[in-house]
């Protein structure tokens, strides 16, 4: 893995990230209630953009994505510490994070659609690389 940017890029690259995805989603959800329009149709297409170029930057160029994504047969012992750590945390924050959601939709009686399934599946894919980049000096 390449870990040549800085703690801060990569903190400044998840935090794209993660916004992105959130106003991206929000957005359609906003929309799927009210009316799109063209304002928000050119800002989903740009928060897109934003997303899928910080997703590359973030997760893809400095091998995140590809490590966390290893066999354990493939990894060291600190690699896998490293590893099972971030799995740990990443799934205690999107267990909540995603039952939080779900009773929110269900208290304003509003059905789940296939852009916040996807997303939700996205995000629990990219959490363990966001606490490695967050928290990693090096790997």
């Amino acid at each position: 893995m390449e870990m040549r940017k800085s703690i801060q890029n990569r903190r400044t690259g998840v935090v794209i990230t993660l916004l992105s995805l959130f106003c991206f989603v929000l957005i359609f959800e906003y929309c799927k209630i009210t009316q799109w329009n063209v304002f928000f149709i050119v800002t989903e297409i740009v928060l897109f953009i934003i997303f899928s170029a910080s997703f590359m930057a973030t997760f893809i160029k400095t091998g995140l994505w590809v490590f966390i994504h290893k066999p354990l047969s493939k990894l060291d012992e600190r690699e896998i510490t490293v590893t099972s750590r971030s799995l740990r945390y990443a799934y205690i924050v999107f267990t909540v994070t995603t039952l939080l959601l779900l009773l929110s939709f269900a208290v304003i009686n509003t059905p789940i659609d296939i852009v916040l399934v996807v997303s939700l599946i996205l995000y629990a894919h990219i959490l363990p690389a966001v606490n490695i980049a967050w928290t990693e000096k090096e790997i």
